[in-house]
């Protein structure tokens, strides 16, 4: 199976919320955050102002991923979308499937935003450890909590900032599950 890479030139609320800045050049081959860093230098934005486009550059980060791996988590299509980028094989047939194998997968959600337009390979971890390291290294961190957030969005997000904390629960319950 060859790798699956979504449709080029796609537009999405990322265009638009750097089109709401004309006198900016927004290059989208450029990974999002660093164009938004950009923007903010170019503009010169103080604090405040700065706090306030971060939030809604991370609305328009959540609205780039919805509309282009969609937002239904029973639609089976979006989540054979997200297999193929994340290039698992064989393809799941059903829905169940999916989700467990993405599940199973980590994988930055600013780089499953940047990829349409990237020409870098998609970066996949072996453990939520890993990937806590490369997101915040790279600053390239999802918005956890956001109106605009999908179903099937909400099923990818990860603990970023303290990822061991869902190991510690999964363990206490085991615990507590096999003692007497």
């Amino acid at each position: 199976m060859e790798p699956y890479t979504p449709s080029t030139q796609t537009i999405t609320s990322l265009d638009d919320f750097f089109d709401e800045y004309p006198s900016f050049t927004y290059d989208p081959s450029e990974p999002a955050w660093d164009e938004f860093y950009r923007l903010a230098r170019y503009l010169r934005w103080g604090k405040p102002e700065m706090a306030d486009k971060r939030a809604d550059f991370k609305d328009a980060l959540v609205q780039a991923f919805n509309s282009i791996y969609g937002t239904d988590e029973t639609d089976v299509e979006s989540w054979q979308t997200l297999c193929r980028v994340l290039s698992i094989t064989p393809l799941p047939e059903e829905l169940v499937a999916c989700r467990e194998a993405v599940k199973g997968t980590y994988v930055n959600l600013v780089d499953l935003v940047d990829l349409p337009n990237s020409s870098s390979a998609l970066a996949l971890f072996n453990s939520e450890e890993e990937l806590s390291a490369y997101t915040l290294e790279n600053h390239k961190i999802f918005p956890k909590e956001s109106a605009y957030a999908g179903g099937l969005l909400k099923h990818l997000l990860r603990n970023i900032m303290n990822p061991e904390a869902n190991h510690s629960r999964s363990r206490r319950r085991r615990r507590k599950a096999y003692s007497i």
